[in-house]
């Protein structure tokens, strides 16, 4: 019999999610965060392997995820197959522009959706923090500040390409509010236990990013950092002459660390830590910290997490998320091969196209009279001989075109490729191929390949919600007294003051209330109502029907809800509510007066037939007296009738 044993991961997980279910108080936490600086004083060696070792983990395991999305990116961008790179100079290099307008198809529909206004929050325990939020939030994500709608777009538009979004990193600074800082996915690390659709899962998170030496310099000089090593152009890191110790395995691992961008230009890699710091023995040193590494250097030493909620300010997200791990699937992975073969088709046609317009052709020069007279051009004459077979002396190799299989296939292949991107040509407003699509077939098609588009709708809102979220707890730490009283007033930087807090501010707390996102789905929704309206509610106005239902609709209503779905506020289309009301109970007065009067015809109407109908019923018993009247008269004439045609009884005679 197999056995089954336990798979170690479980265990591993297991013993993660306790390690950060871990509650420390502020006494406790103070006091670890002050051990963990005075170990990283004395023993930097064990951060930076510490750091190296949890980055090494996290490549090893999504070793082929990466590879999987350097080829979609490739794809993404219409590079040339690797293929091409073994063609002839004669063969054509034909790319078929399809994955790239995909992708931006559906970024498109993203970015319609984000316009309007998409963000709610919701406090039933206090509505005033509910409002503030509500306030603030929309103002921080407007364009004059992060211009979310905008970031989220273009970081959706790396997931619809590689399968995993732009990590949006949210940031604050001083007089300009909130900023989001899209970073490739490549560049941050993850925790290999992370879970699909929760980016604040996993152990740590890592953002690696080759920074410039000046900027590292300036933050030193600031306070930001400390012990920066002699990484700018000329400098002592990785520099053999300036510690003839260093082994070549050790120049080189220091030289990979270094780039230099120009001649007076150095990038050194850095490298920021966030998450559980555990000690060389495995043991819990800070629940929740973050470091910063250059080099072999630690350059800021740990510390706490300054975010009330977030282990780390990063959020990633994908469209189409994997079910067990944290990545997810590109719009453009499955259909990857079959783009090659569409590039590959489309070149052999080009290739076949070339033969047969510049066809292979052969000369007899021995039939020449002039053989060295060998030029080819149109309405080239040649003086030639007899030949001693018959032959002419020049002929041409005949190719058949194949355009009609090649088209065929081509339309097979383009139809392959709508289903596999999810994005057919019925979502992208395409004709299509058939010729002849009735509008009841194209209706319904365009509403079942939208039910793919509002999943990726609602897989998306909770990325933006998590990044929305994200952002405003980099709000509440960041934001001054200063700053709120410039955005809010100072009524309401008034109510939130607090002396002790560093910012001088004390902001309601963000898990009393409810963050709502409605992006894409929202957006179907309102084109669903729109269609509601056009194709039921309308036609019950025409008709002899028209005037039953009239009285139940409230045409404002009507039109205020068409100007919210179109999104027609700013156009001025619709008078205001005082107007409206006005007109309404103009309309109301009118409504009833007609009803009135149509209650009063219809009224003299049933009156009117009822007359007609009594008039009718004794006419009708008039007409039956006069029937029997003539009946009596019949049936007397006939009796008198009877009587005449009667022979007259003989007398009786006498007795002889």
């Amino acid at each position: 019999m197999a056995s089954f044993l336990e798979d170690p991961r479980i265990e591993v997980r297991s013993r993660v999610a306790e390690i950060n279910r871990v509650q420390f108080d502020e006494q406790e936490t103070a006091e670890r965060e002050k051990a963990a600086q005075a170990y990283g004083r004395e023993d930097e060696a064990h951060f930076v392997s510490f750091l190296d070792d949890c980055v090494k983990t996290s490549v090893e395991a999504m070793a082929k995820i990466r590879l999987n999305q350097q080829e979609c990116w490739d794809v993404f961008n219409e590079e040339e197959p690797p293929s091409y790179r073994l063609k002839e100079s004669w063969q054509s290099r034909v790319v078929v522009p399809k994955p790239y307008s995909s992708c931006q198809f559906a970024q498109a529909v993203v970015r319609k959706a984000f316009d309007a206004e998409f963000l709610s929050i919701e406090n039933e325990q206090d509505d005033e923090a509910a409002h503030f939020w509500q306030k603030l939030m929309s103002l921080m994500l407007s364009r004059t500040y992060s211009n979310f709608p905008i970031n989220f777009t273009d970081a959706t538009g790396m997931s619809f390409a590689v399968g995993q979004s732009m990590e949006m990193i949210p940031t604050y600074r001083p007089g300009k509010g909130l900023r989001y800082i899209l970073t490739e996915p490549w560049k941050i690390h993850r925790d290999p236990d992370s879970i699909s659709r929760q980016p604040q899962s996993g152990m740590y998170w890592v953002h690696q990013e080759y920074l410039d030496y000046y900027l590292l310099k300036d933050g030193e000089k600031n306070g930001l950092y400390q012990n920066v090593p002699d990484m700018g152009p000329g400098g002592s890191y990785g520099n053999s002459k300036s510690n003839p110790n260093l082994t070549k395995e050790e120049i080189a691992r220091r030289r990979e660390m270094m780039w230099n961008r120009s001649r007076y230009r150095a990038m050194a890699l850095t490298s920021e830590f966030w998450g559980t710091v555990l000690d060389k023995r495995g043991e819990l040193l800070l629940p929740n910290a973050t470091f910063t590494v250059t080099g072999d250097k630690v350059i800021r030493l740990p510390k706490v997490s300054p975010y009330p909620t977030l282990r780390w300010p990063g959020v990633g997200f994908s469209a189409l998320p994997h079910l067990l791990r944290f990545d997810g699937r590109a719009l453009i992975q499955g259909i990857k091969s079959l783009w090659y073969f569409m590039n590959n088709l489309f070149c052999l046609h080009a290739d076949n196209l070339n033969w047969i317009v510049n066809p292979t052709w052969e000369l007899d020069v021995s039939a020449l009279v002039d053989q060295a007279d060998v030029d080819l051009y149109p309405g080239k004459g040649y003086l030639t001989r007899g030949t001693v077979s018959g032959q002419q002396a020049y002929r041409v190799g005949e190719r058949r075109s194949q355009t009609g299989d090649i088209l065929a296939n081509m339309n097979f292949a383009d139809q392959r490729f709508q289903e596999g991107v999810m994005m057919n040509k019925e979502t992208m407003g395409l004709p299509g191929y058939r010729a002849e699509v009735t509008k009841g077939e194209a209706v319904q098609n365009l509403e079942q390949s939208m039910t793919v588009v509002g999943l990726i709708g609602r897989n998306l809102e909770d990325g933006a919600l998590n990044a929305i979220q994200a952002g405003a707890e980099t709000v509440v730490i960041n934001i001054t007294y200063a700053e709120l009283a410039m955005l809010m007033g100072r009524e309401v930087a008034d109510k939130y003051v607090d002396r002790e807090s560093p910012t001088g501010l004390r902001l309601p707390q963000l898990n009393s209330g409810s963050f709502k996102v409605s992006g894409i789905s929202a957006l179907m929704k309102d084109m669903e109502i729109i269609r509601g309206i056009r194709d039921v509610m309308l036609p019950m106005f025409k008709g002899e029907f028209g005037n039953i239902f009239a009285p139940y609709f409230k045409p404002y209503q009507l039109i205020r809800s068409v100007e919210k779905r179109l999104n027609l506020r700013d156009e001025g289309i619709v008078v205001d509510e005082t107007t409206a009301k006005r007109v309404d109970q103009a309309q109301q007065v009118q409504q009833e007066a007609a009803i009135q009067t149509q209650q009063a015809a219809a009224a003299a109407a049933a009156a009117l037939a009822e007359m007609k109908t009594v008039a009718e019923e004794a006419k009708a018993e008039m007409n039956r007296a006069k029937a029997e009247e003539h009946r009596g008269k019949g049936i007397l004439a006939q009796a008198k009738a009877v009587e005449v045609m009667s022979p007259e009884p003989e007398p009786q005679g006498s007795a002889q």
